[in-house]
């Protein structure tokens, strides 16, 4: 199985690069292969421009989405790991879905309405916060849920999407240990 990963990472020592590693480490344990889109390190540009309104009148995509979708093409499962900011994904992120899950690609729509068209077994978003849980609101974590699950993934045609939140991780080595093995059994799951 091959699971490709979108990671949103600005800084090279952080916690989310960390687990996006040991994730593939157990992929790779478990026999899986796995690809990595490290969005910072890449240089993506989130911004849509241009070409990337091809979309909607039956033109070629940019070059860098056509490539990202085919990769995804070939993938059993996609993973998002990215740091919560202002309560939701990071624009970077944002503008990889914007981009990436464009018209034909991702949806469609007709006289029978739209329809998702992503085929992946399923998505998973490990999202981190250096906040304690009970430090959040929980309308706002039910909002998150409901943002990815419903209005991108769901609308996209993908049946499962397993969202984990993972708060105060790495703020002691206890807790570190307790989030690395919870990810390594997130990959065991694939």
């Amino acid at each position: 199985m091959l699971v490709t990963n979108i990671l949103s990472s600005h800084h090279p020592k952080s916690q989310t690069r960390e687990l996006v590693s040991v994730f593939n480490e157990e992929l790779a344990a478990q026999g899986h292969e796995s690809f990595t889109y490290d969005l910072y390190e890449d240089g993506f540009q989130p911004i849509m421009r241009g070409d990337d309104f091809n979309q909607f009148s039956g033109k070629p995509l940019p070059a860098d989405v056509s490539a990202i979708q085919a990769q995804l093409q070939k993938s059993q499962v996609l993973t998002l790991f990215y740091p919560v900011w202002w309560n939701g994904m990071p624009a970077i992120v944002k503008g990889w879905i914007d981009r990436v899950f464009s018209k034909s690609f991702a949806y469609d729509y007709g006289a029978d309405g739209t329809r998702g068209l992503l085929t992946f077994k399923k998505v998973i978003i490990v999202a981190t916060l250096g906040n304690k849980k009970e430090d959040v609101d929980p309308q706002l974590e039910a909002s998150m849920r409901f943002i990815n699950e419903t209005g991108i993934f769901r609308y996209s045609g993908v049946a499962e999407t397993e969202q984990h939140f993972l708060y105060s991780a790495f703020s002691d080595e206890e807790s570190k240990a307790a989030t690395l093995e919870r990810v390594r059994d997130m990959a065991r799951r694939c």
